[in-house]
């Protein structure tokens, strides 16, 4: 028999089907904005209708065979851990032109959550949630990847990007 080396224990948000109507609604109005403000950045490929992990792998292929003559390609594969958990609410929303008025439901939705923890039978105390998207909503993966949006050009002087929400290839050729 193995011994237990440590539990570990994923969070659960109960939301109520009123809220994730809500939440899809204000999503559906934020992408159209994004799409026809061409407000995505053509390196992101995750949770945008039309991307898809085939098509960046494509694009990578396609980009490190084109240096691959006369050099060597340097990767670094990155995971951004519990990145849905930490990412600031609404922090980047005011730059790409979306209304006062939904970024402050959204923030009124995201912060006023609170959550507890239950082991067997007993409850801790309720506690505020002060960042990160909670699990199971359905704004939660557009907000991270908007929060990453401009990783692409921060990151151009020195090598190229690819984006899949959360995880980023980071390459450069190299002679």
């Amino acid at each position: 028999m193995f011994p237990i080396i440590g539990l570990y224990y994923w969070p659960v948000s109960l939301t109520i089907v009123a809220c994730k109507i809500a939440e899809s609604l204000i999503r559906d109005h934020i992408i159209i904005h994004f799409i026809s403000n061409s407000l995505f950045s053509s390196k992101q490929f995750g949770f945008i209708k039309g991307r898809s992990t085939i098509l960046q792998l494509l694009h990578v292929l396609d980009s490190w065979v084109k240096n691959l003559e006369g050099g060597q390609i340097d990767v670094i594969y990155m995971d951004f851990a519990k990145a849905f958990d930490k990412v600031p609410h609404c922090r980047k929303l005011y730059s790409y032109g979306i209304s006062d008025q939904l970024i402050l439901w959204i923030k009124d939705v995201l912060l006023h959550k609170s959550q507890r923890v239950k082991i067997n039978n007993e409850f801790s105390a309720w506690h505020s949630v002060i960042s990160g998207i909670p699990q199971g909503s359905v704004l939660r993966s557009l907000l991270f990847v908007i929060f990453t949006n401009d990783l692409p050009d921060t990151c151009s002087d020195f090598a190229e990007i690819f984006l899949f929400t959360d995880d980023a290839k980071l390459f450069r050729h190299v002679k």
